[in-house]
């Protein structure tokens, strides 16, 4: 077995793939695509913020820091990150290694819509079955994971995903991967200070890449958040919006922390 832990999650997520179709047909779930509600776009929510964006994420569990919530209830969790401000709702789907499920997607979209808040699919997307699955489950937005993509698949993906009326969020670890994202002229990219190779995470990573990224394109942060210090200093050297989810979950005072960071109640 590998040792590295990204090539380790994309082999099982292959697996996982081929037992979900085995259960529901492409063709099944492309007909659920055609008569669905319109997605609210994650990218004008983002936009259109008067603050640093905060994309919020629910996690029971992850390979850098082990579980964080076992008991996690997605109803109630997206109820109070939607109360407290937050912009957007982050659910990891990957049940080996973060205990997340597509169920967990559904609950938290219907709950989130009628906020009129956007839900984003986080998962390790290798597959078109993934992006239909997404669109049926309630996502308004799916990410896209450069560094286990061809350019082929990437361009595949992308305008499949536009083609169901969702928002992609181009995630990028360094100046190679960023180079390959900007060729289709995304609309938002996110750039991880988490390597997903090694699990450490640098927040100079966003430093570094942001200033190569056009200002036309929205900038999300992505991991290494631990503090409100932390996401502020993001937001202070460019980010249009953070995606915070381990503080979060570890966060004794989530509706506290959410409220802060997106100055709610200033």
């Amino acid at each position: 077995m590998s040792n590295n832990i990204l090539e380790q999650i994309v082999a099982k997520r292959i697996k996982s793939v081929d037992i979900a179709r085995s259960k529901i047909s492409l063709k099944n779930l492309s007909k659920k695509c055609q008569h669905l509600p319109e997605t609210i776009s994650l990218y004008k929510k983002i936009r259109n913020s008067s603050q640093t964006a905060l994309i919020a994420e629910m996690k029971r569990s992850s390979p850098s820091a082990g579980v964080l919530d076992s008991q996690l209830d997605p109803s109630e969790r997206t109820e109070t990150y939607c109360k407290a401000g937050a912009s957007a709702i982050s659910v990891l789907t990957e049940q080996d290694y973060f205990k997340g499920s597509i169920n967990d997607l559904k609950i938290a979209s219907k709950i989130a819509h009628s906020y009129n808040i956007p839900v984003l699919r986080k998962d390790f997307i290798i597959d078109e079955y993934q992006i239909y699955e997404a669109r049926a489950s309630g996502a308004d937005a799916i990410l896209l994971i450069i560094g286990i993509l061809d350019e082929e698949s990437y361009q595949l993906f992308y305008n499949l995903s536009h083609d169901l009326q969702m928002d992609v969020l181009v995630e990028v670890f360094d100046d190679s991967e960023l180079e390959k994202a900007l060729k289709l002229s995304p609309k938002l990219i996110g750039v991880n200070n988490r390597n997903l190779k090694t699990l450490e995470t640098n927040l100079s990573v966003f430093e570094h890449l942001s200033t190569k990224i056009p200002s036309s394109i929205l900038k999300v942060a992505e991991s290494g958040m631990k503090s409100f210090e932390d996401i502020k200093k993001m937001s202070d050297i460019g980010a249009d919006a953070v995606l915070v989810g381990e503080a979060l979950m570890k966060s004794d005072s989530k509706f506290e922390m959410i409220s802060k960071i997106t100055k709610k109640h200033d």
